[in-house]
């Protein structure tokens, strides 16, 4: 709103000069060198008008800004003085972050008690994968079975004739698709392994 005002106040006046200006040049036209010389120092009086108006925008914008950076750094201010209001009504002698709800345990207690359930989580991790990676490798033994099967059962049926050739390429296309899905399982189980002997 301020800003308003004095912008409106700063073209008003701009205005007002100009328009004087104009008329008194205007009022002395067709009087030989003199017109001219009043023009000359008309222009030279608008210049530097212009340039004092300038000078006192920039002036106005600079205070502006920083009105507007107290106004941000006060409200600022008032924000964090209030966080830490509230901050002392409530009890925070309790520790940060996990040791907040400690009971009543010391904190070298409570400190030990979560050192043993993260060894308990550490280990409940790695027999899962471990477990996950037995199941791998039997599911990739069971399946590698299982296209071997297909396979001797898909020669003996296109030597038979039983199977039309675009039936034994179908079949051959799905077990391909099924030998690189065993291969990208089997990649998985050697990381999983890998994992478990670091």
């Amino acid at each position: 709103m301020k800003k308003q005002i004095i912008r409106t106040i700063g073209l008003g006046m701009a205005l007002g000069l100009t328009i004087a200006v104009t008329q008194s040049a205007v009022a002395q036209q067709g009087k030989g060198n003199a017109n001219r010389q009043a023009r000359e120092s008309g222009e030279e009086q608008e210049a530097r008008e212009k340039n004092q108006n300038a000078k006192g925008n920039k002036d106005h914008q600079k205070e502006n800004k920083r009105d507007e950076k107290q106004e941000r750094v006060q409200r600022d201010r008032a924000q964090t003085q209030g966080k830490k209001g509230q901050q002392q009504d409530e009890d925070t002698d309790n520790g940060n972050a996990y040791g907040q709800d400690k009971g009543d345990m010391s904190g070298r207690e409570f400190g030990q008690n979560r050192a043993a359930e993260a060894r308990m989580t550490g280990e409940e991790r790695k027999a899962r994968l471990l477990t996950t990676v037995d199941e791998g490798d039997s599911k990739v033994k069971e399946a590698k079975g299982r296209i071997a099967k297909a396979k001797d059962e898909l020669e003996k049926n296109r030597r038979s004739g039983q199977m039309t050739d675009a039936e034994v390429d179908e079949r051959r296309v799905a077990i391909e698709r099924a030998e690189n899905a065993v291969r990208v399982l089997e990649e998985r189980v050697k990381a999983g392994r890998a994992r478990l002997q670091r």
